[in-house]
């Protein structure tokens, strides 16, 4: 790190001047005089400020991407002379600061490097801006300075953040982002302190949902009734079906409140899914994300499957990073994960997955504006995870239990696979899948399928058509479309 300091001397970014150089004052010419000041903030205390800078670039970056040609350029600029292994580094970046402002050939250069400087502030996407800046405060107040220099730092990473969410035109919520955030930089809190949003993060979800434009309100509402309807199609599952109904009826009133100005109560949505495979724990989990996102809690929606062995490391240290990652991705959606309990063998002892669910519980409070987790499992080995650590059960406030489909449901199942295919089934054919499917379900085990055994089963049916078809001279569209009972398996 020394060595990049010795690079990094402000020379390389004052008093220089270029040919293509106009007068102070054109348009774009702030973008420069911003990252300059910037790292001239930066470089003298790197290793405490830098971490901080990613931070900061990764906060405005939830709240405006960098699809913006200006803004790219800008986060660029401010960047890459810090990347010195993949990117240009200081000397690469050395001509870009004896600019006055970026014609569209340097912005163009600079969009070279633009997923690289993208990757690394998404994979700062779980850091908490704070740490450094309380550092340096605290560090001033011992040698009674005034506080001159962390007042410098803040007005730049304020300024630097004001450059950044406005180019290209003040987000929805952009505002009230860059209010919440200036007092997060001139407070900073330190280890263990609020995140960005704290508290308010639920109204200012909503709020943002509620200030949207009637094209934006339209969308929303199709991509809401979408993912209702998605899940009202779904076979059986009466009691999930009403227990979701009812969490986006809450999400409904509680926008209404946001329209009225009235204050937003917590709402915790982390979940528990318990049931055996092939029961639709992922499916509703993804529709989950969907509703919310259509209703304003989430940003995205999306959702995130994980499990231990892409959460569990076999070093010390080593895991709380693999869950700061997959937390980073399932940011602003749904961190489904799949047999949970194996995150805590019985009898385990000093196994590593402790470490992996100590680090989940503390990013779950950080983030409980902008993630819902789910943990899923068979209903007893669920049990005994929840109880084996005391924040977990109070973590997870909302339980879902999903039962084994029935015969009749199994059926409709099947029934679902043949008419998305554009095949037919037989009476004869149906008679036997009913037999087959009641003698199934009557043996059933904790490990019964479900869902997933009747999809095994129709590709098993079209496997055995396939074979029988195979001999046939002319294959009309009528024998390729039709399940016939010899296609059904005998056992």
């Amino acid at each position: 790190m020394r060595s990049l300091v010795i690079k990094l001397d402000r020379r390389y970014y004052t008093g220089m001047t270029s040919s293509h150089n106009p007068a102070n004052g054109l348009p774009g010419s702030h973008l420069v005089s911003a990252a300059r000041k910037f790292m001239e903030i930066i470089i003298p205390d790197l290793d405490l400020l830098l971490p901080e800078a990613w931070a900061l670039a990764a906060a405005c970056y939830e709240q405006a991407d960098l699809k913006h040609t200006d803004r790219a350029a800008f986060v660029a600029l401010s960047f890459l002379p810090f990347i010195n292994e993949e990117g240009p580094g200081p000397t690469g970046m050395k001509p870009f600061f004896r600019l006055d402002y970026l014609n569209d050939s340097d912005k163009l250069q600079l969009a070279r490097y633009l997923p690289l400087v993208q990757k690394r502030i998404e994979a700062k996407r779980t850091t908490f801006l704070g740490e450094g800046l309380f550092k340096l405060k605290q560090r001033e107040e011992r040698v009674d300075t005034q506080g001159t220099k962390f007042h410098r730092v803040a007005s730049a990473f304020i300024q630097w953040a004001d450059v950044y969410v406005t180019t290209g035109g003040l987000p929805s919520g952009g505002a009230d982002f860059l209010k919440g955030l200036n007092k997060r930089i001139l407070s900073p809190t330190g280890p263990g302190g609020v995140t960005l949003e704290g508290a308010s993060g639920n109204a200012n979800r909503f709020a943002e949902q509620a200030s949207a434009t009637p094209q934006q309100q339209a969308d929303r509402e199709k991509a809401l009734k979408e993912a209702l309807d998605k899940l009202e199609a779904l076979t059986g599952m009466n009691p999930i079906k009403e227990q979701v109904r009812t969490l986006s009826n809450l999400m409904k009133v509680h926008q209404k409140r946001a329209t009225l100005g009235m204050k937003i109560p917590p709402i915790a949505l982390h979940s528990v899914f318990t049931g055996g495979p092939g029961t639709g724990k992922t499916t509703v989990a993804r529709l989950l994300g969907q509703i919310f996102a259509a209703q304003g809690f989430l940003r995205k929606g999306h959702l995130v499957e994980t499990d231990r062995a892409h959460l569990v490391a076999g070093f010390v240290g080593q895991t709380a990073g693999r869950v700061d990652e997959a937390i980073s991705s399932a940011l602003d959606g749904v961190l489904f994960i799949d047999e949970a309990y194996t995150l805590i063998p019985e009898n385990a002892g000093n196994d590593f997955g402790r470490e992996a669910v100590d680090t989940l519980l503390k990013r779950m409070e950080d983030y409980r504006d902008r993630l819902i987790v789910v943990v899923a499992g068979y209903p007893g080995e669920m049990t005994r995870f929840l109880d084996s650590n005391p924040g977990l059960a109070s973590r997870f406030s909302r339980r879902f239990h999903f039962d084994d489909f029935s015969p009749e449901e199994l059926e409709a199942i099947f029934q679902r696979f043949v008419a998305e295919t554009g095949m037919t089934i037989t009476d004869c054919a149906i008679a036997k899948l009913r037999v087959y499917l009641k003698v199934l379900w009557q043996k059933r085990d904790k490990y019964f399928g479900n869902g997933r055994m009747v999809r095994n089963l129709f590709e098993r049916c079209l496997e055995s058509q396939a074979n029988r078809l195979a001999s046939c001279q002319e294959l009309t569209q009528e024998l390729l479309s039709s399940i016939e009972e010899e296609d059904l398996p005998n056992e």
